[in-house]
C-alpha cells in the first residue's frame, strides 16, 4: 500500500501501522464460518449496541496479542454503557444548565472531596491522553472505567447527595462534559447522543476540543491523602459489618481513636456517617482505652470500634485469621527485608515502602493481639 501510494500519488498514505492480534472464541480456537464460532457483527449491535462491541475489543487486550472473545464479554461492556447512562441522567437532573452558562469552578469553595475529585480527573486526561498517543488503548480504557464506575458513581455522586451546593453541581458538569470527551473514542455514539442531551443539542461532541489540564494533582496531594484516609475507614466499617453479617438497616455507634490523624478524620466525620455504613452515633476521639467485648479493627494506628453488633464468637474467630494472616504477611516482609539482594538491588523507594508497610502490619497485629472478651 505505501509503495503503490508512492509510486501512483507521491505520497506515504500514513507512517505508523497498529498491529493487533486475531480474535479467537472464549476456547482460544480461530473463528470460522465452517466451525460456526464466529460472532456476527451485526447480531451483536443489534443485541448490545456497536459501542459495547467496541469496548469488548479495545479494553482488556494488548497491541499483538490474540483475544478472546464472547458474547459474555461483550454483555458485560453493555452493563458499563448503562452504567454511564445512569450516571450522567443523574447528573443532568441534578444540574441545572441555566444556572451554569459559564463553568465557574470556584475553588475557594471546594470540600476535601471536590479537592480529591478534581484532581484525580485532572491526572486522568493527563494519563488518557499520554495513553493515546503511545497507542495504549486498553489502559486508557481501564483507567476511564475505573474512575467512572468507581470513583465518581461509587463515592463522588454519593458524596453530592448530600454535600449539595452550587460550587458541587458546576464541578459535576465540568466533570461530566469532559469525561464524555475522554470516552468518545471509545464509544462515540453513546457519548455523542449524552452530550447532546448534556448541551440540549447545541453542541456537537465529535468536533469538540480535547479537554485540557487545569491542574497539577500535587497541588492537592494533602486533600487526596486525607480523602482516602476517610475512604479507607469507610471501607473498614463496611467490611466489618459484612464479616460479622450485621443487617444492612441496623443502626450502630461507631468510635474512632484517631491518635495523630485526629484533626483530619473529625472533620470529614459526616462523610463517615453518610456513605453508607450504618451510623446513627459516632465519636471521634484522639485516643483511649481498648473496648473488650465489641468489633474492633484498625487502620494503622487508627482503632475503630463498632459498638452494639457483635456476636462474640465470630468476632474471636474473625480476629484470629485476620491475626494469622498478618502474621504471615509480616513474616513475608521481614524476609524480604532481611534479603540482602532484594535491599542491595531494589530502588530506595521501593525498601522504604516495604519497611513502612511492616511497621504498620506490627502495630496492627500488636492491637489485635490485645484485644480480650
Amino acid at each position: 500500500m505505501i509503495m503503490m501510494s508512492y509510486f501512483a500519488l507521491e505520497d506515504v498514505p500514513f507512517e505508523n501501522v497498529y498491529l493487533h492480534g486475531m480474535v479467537l472464541d472464549k476456547k482460544g480456537k480461530k473463528m470460522s464460518k465452517s466451525k460456526g464460532n464466529g460472532i456476527d457483527p451485526v447480531d451483536i449491535k443489534e443485541k448490545y449496541g456497536s459501542d459495547s462491541a467496541r469496548l469488548s475489543l479495545l479494553i482488556g487486550n494488548t497491541a499483538g496479542n490474540d483475544l478472546k472473545l464472547d458474547e459474555e464479554k461483550i454483555a458485560s461492556f453493555r452493563n458499563f454503557v448503562n452504567k454511564l447512562w445512569n450516571i450522567s441522567r443523574y447528573i443532568i437532573n441534578h444540574v441545572s444548565t441555566e444556572d451554569i452558562r459559564d463553568i465557574d469552578l470556584n475553588e475557594k469553595n471546594f470540600t476535601v472531596a471536590d479537592k480529591w475529585i478534581f484532581a484525580i480527573f485532572n491526572n486522568l486526561i493527563k494519563e488518557v491522553g499520554l495513553d493515546l498517543d503511545n497507542y495504549n488503548f486498553s489502559q486508557a480504557g481501564e483507567k476511564l472505567r475505573n474512575f467512572s464506575w468507581n470513583d465518581l458513581a461509587d463515592w463522588y455522586l454519593e458524596i453530592s447527595k448530600f454535600e449539595d451546593n452550587k460550587d458541587k453541581k458546576a464541578l459535576l458538569y465540568y466533570i461530566l462534559d469532559n469525561l464524555l470527551k475522554l470516552w468518545h473514542p471509545f464509544m462515540p455514539f453513546v457519548s455523542e447522543s449524552i452530550y447532546q442531551e448534556l448541551h440540549k443539542g447545541k453542541r456537537m461532541l465529535m468536533v469538540s476540543t480535547w479537554p485540557q489540564v487545569l491542574m497539577n494533582s500535587s497541588k492537592y496531594k494533602q486533600e487526596i491523602k486525607s480523602f482516602n484516609l476517610i475512604r479507607d475507614i469507610i471501607i473498614k466499617i463496611r467490611e466489618a459489618r459484612s464479616v460479622n453479617k450485621v443487617e444492612p438497616a441496623k443502626k450502630i455507634k461507631v468510635i474512632i481513636y484517631a491518635h495523630k490523624f485526629f484533626k483530619q478524620i473529625k472533620e470529614q466525620q459526616l462523610l463517615i456517617k453518610s456513605l453508607k455504613t450504618g451510623i446513627n452515633e459516632l465519636d471521634i476521639v484522639a485516643e483511649g482505652k481498648n473496648i473488650n467485648g465489641e468489633i474492633k479493627v484498625t487502620l494503622g494506628e487508627i482503632e475503630i470500634f463498632l459498638i452494639g453488633a457483635i456476636d462474640k464468637e465470630k468476632e474471636k474467630e474473625r480476629i484470629k485469621k485476620e491475626v494469622s494472616n498478618l502474621e504471615k504477611q509480616v513474616s513475608l516482609l521481614e524476609d524480604r527485608l532481611n534479603n540482602k539482594n532484594f535491599v542491595n538491588k531494589a530502588p530506595d523507594k521501593v525498601v522504604q515502602m516495604e519497611k513502612d508497610k511492616l511497621s504498620q502490619y506490627k502495630v496492627e497485629l500488636k492491637k489485635l493481639k490485645d484485644i480480650q472478651f
